[in-house]
């Protein structure tokens, strides 16, 4: 089983980054709680803020990221409500993989075993990138809980990774360049808007990463037909208009053909990274949009 499970490559590998994580993390507001959560798939780390009447938000990251990237829209997202940002099993941080996710289905379970032990009867589904993929596939597979489903650039869910994109993903990984690796991380990400000392924290995270840990994730699948007609609950895609990853117009086309009530949009000049502005004013209003419509009740 070892060799199914995501692991840092050594020790010193898991010093550095969680050094680097938590230099990352304390870009987050205070202040900032954390619970541990018991699953079938390991210890499921959860970074909390804020609190008050509204619905949960549940914010998911990208694949070897952690909740660190979430640090420029916490405070935004949790006006009058708690956010819950999860460190998933299977990517560089401190939640612990004790068994593979190897389908959708068990990151399905996975997330739904986060949220039933967090206590979450309904919760807004917020992902990035890996984790819009993981949002989505948990309003089609597990939809109980899910109020809404936010997700900016979700891979492979709506359209293909472009030939480029992967190549390129793999020569960073085996490159032994940081500046390759930075070229090739800042091309992709594209201009966010974040704060510069914030977003070096977040590029130093990326790299150590990058070089010493072996992800063993599922490579996120293409959502069938089917299943994106599944995803009932009010959903917003949000997609780079620059992004190197997939092609956003085909991408936008098949959400809004196939995802009952979706609103979705290509921001402009957008890579794959969350531009800053563009999330922390859209989700919201999205929410507001989506209580309107079910009376209250997201």
């Amino acid at each position: 089983m070892g060799a199914q499970l995501s692991s840092f490559a050594d020790e010193a590998a898991r010093a550095r980054i969680l050094g680097a994580y938590d230099k990352a993390m304390a870009f987050w507001p205070e202040p900032r709680g954390q619970r541990d959560v018991s699953t079938s798939f390991g210890t499921t780390r959860v970074h909390t803020y804020g609190g008050g009447p509204g619905t949960p938000v549940v914010l998911l990251h990208g694949q070897s990221a952690t909740p660190a990237e979430w640090a420029p829209h916490v405070a935004v997202l949790g006006e009058g409500r708690p956010v819950l940002a999860v460190d998933r099993v299977g990517d560089p941080g401190y939640s612990t993989q004790s068994a593979p996710v190897t389908t959708a289905q068990d990151t399905a379970n996975w997330l739904e075993e986060v949220l039933a032990g967090l206590g979450l009867e309904r919760a807004h589904l917020v992902g990035h990138s890996y984790g819009g993929w993981v949002a989505l596939n948990h309003a089609a597979r597990r939809p109980a809980r899910v109020a809404s489903v936010a997700a900016y650039e979700p891979p492979r869910a709506l359209a293909p990774l472009r030939p480029g994109f992967l190549l390129g993903a793999v020569a960073a990984m085996v490159s032994g360049s940081e500046k390759f690796q930075r070229r090739w991380f800042t091309g992709l990400i594209g201009d966010t808007g974040a704060a510069p000392e914030e977003a070096e924290a977040q590029m130093r995270l990326s790299l150590e990463a990058l070089r010493g840990f072996r992800v063993r994730l599922l490579p996120p699948p293409r959502m069938t037909d089917e299943e994106l007609r599944s995803v009932t609950a009010p959903a917003l895609i949000l997609l780079g208009g620059a992004n190197r990853a997939m092609d956003s117009t085909r991408a936008a086309e098949r959400a809004r053909r196939l995802i009952p009530d979706v609103r979705a949009e290509i921001v402009p000049g957008a890579g794959h990274g969350i531009p800053v502005k563009v999330l922390n004013s859209r989700v919201p209003e999205f929410w507001r949009e989506a209580e309107a419509a079910q009376g209250g009740r997201a």
